[in-house]
């Protein structure tokens, strides 16, 4: 009992730190360059305390999940839909996007 016990307070622990944090609003500009993608976002928050609050990371990369994200980010932007990013930590001093919602 102690056991699934634990396992499941550790499983709850890490899902409450999975993100940083949420920023939600629409997609003002999107910068993208040779390996990185940024973003700057109507209301945009910060809840990692990154240094750099001028832009939102996000990473190029071939992956699906990379590839799916810069759609979702494209077409909000195109339709002027709101996005929610979950962010974790920092890249190059900027939130870094590990998730995107279109609404």
């Amino acid at each position: 009992m102690r056991k699934v016990l634990l396992v499941i307070l550790s499983v709850i622990s890490f899902q409450v730190l999975a993100y940083d944090g949420w920023s939600a609003g629409k997609v003002e500009k999107i910068r993208i360059q040779s390996n990185r993608i940024l973003i700057t976002q109507q209301d945009a928050s910060n809840p990692g305390n990154c240094p750099n609050t001028d832009y939102i990371y996000l990473s190029q990369g071939e992956t699906a999940y990379h590839k799916n994200m810069i759609s979702a980010l494209l077409t909000a932007y195109a339709t002027g839909n709101k996005v929610r990013l979950a962010l974790l930590g920092c890249s190059g001093g900027y939130p870094n996007i590990s998730e995107v919602w279109v609404e």
